[in-house]
């Protein structure tokens, strides 16, 4: 009974507290600390204030996860977009028989509404439809208060999977870029197992820091056309304060996965305090 009545609580303050106050209030809850918005010093306290201040309406098209497809066609060539079979409307214009043996649907207006499967035959039109039908009512914005999501229009795209020459899926790798300049490479490690994560900067050196995961021993190999990757990443953040450009690189051809504005939503804790202020120091908030 508890845990109802906590979670009715938590579904109303979504939905009554003005985004300032339920920023502060989640901020608070997550951190332990005061938002301080007036003059934010850290990456966490800057993500927030661009969350409430910065609403740029490029960002609505990046967060969309059909849009951004056609600013990287526009921006960086068609080469780099993961390919599209459809994208949906209605959950009940899914049609099972048309979807590609292996596939990726996505809610365009969310963050981690997705069925993956490698074998359609592991799912029914039905429960695609249903999982659909859910999402596809709710808003990501309510309950983040990420900006950027607020006006995407809901709807559902079908992806292609893009798999390694040995049959695994690709490593991602997700670039943070500071007004226009892509500066660490975050790479997580054991998604679905002991989930640790790192950090490199342009010359692959591994950074003593993590944000929100355990930081990883071991040191990636380094991908190949990472100068590209790199170069790619400054002209997609191009002019924004912040960016979070998300790639893969399969066999050296690299595809651009997402673009995150506010990754974690600003709320994932650092390994140390210091690369907070650090990562905060490169986010300039003065334009």
């Amino acid at each position: 009974m508890k845990q109802y009545i906590k979670r009715i609580t938590e579904a109303l303050k979504c939905r009554v507290l003005p985004p300032r106050l339920f920023i502060r209030s989640i901020y608070r809850k997550r951190t332990g600390k005061k938002l301080n918005l007036s003059s934010p010093k850290t990456f966490s306290e800057k993500i927030q204030w661009l969350k409430l201040y910065y609403k740029n309406p490029l960002l609505t098209r990046m967060a969309d996860k059909a849009e951004s497809k056609k600013i990287v066609k526009e921006r960086v060539g068609p080469e780099y977009v993961i390919p599209s079979f459809k994208v949906y409307n209605r959950a009940d214009d899914i049609n099972h028989s048309e979807l590609p043996e292996q596939f990726a649907l996505k809610a365009t207006h969310g963050s981690g509404w997705n069925i993956i499967e490698t074998s359609k035959e592991s799912i029914s039109e039905k429960e695609i439809r249903d999982y659909f039908r859910y999402w596809l009512k709710k808003s990501y914005y309510i309950g983040s208060k990420e900006w950027a999501y607020k006006h995407i229009q809901p709807r559902v795209v079908c992806e292609e999977l893009i798999f390694n020459a040995d049959g695994t899926l690709p490593e991602d790798y997700k670039f943070f870029c500071f007004n226009g300049t892509p500066t660490y490479v975050q790479v997580d490690h054991g998604r679905f197992e002991k989930h640790t994560r790192s950090f490199y900067d342009a010359e692959w050196n591994k950074m003593p820091f993590s944000i929100g995961y355990p930081l990883e021993e071991t040191v990636a190999e380094k991908p190949r056309n990472l100068e590209k990757m790199f170069e790619i990443a400054a002209v997609l953040s191009e002019e924004l304060p912040f960016l979070r450009v998300d790639m893969y690189n399969v066999n050296g051809k690299i595809y651009i996965g997402e673009l995150t504005c506010y990754p974690g939503n600003g709320l994932e804790r650092f390994s140390e305090e210091r690369w907070d202020h650090i990562l905060g120091e490169k986010l300039n908030l003065d334009k």
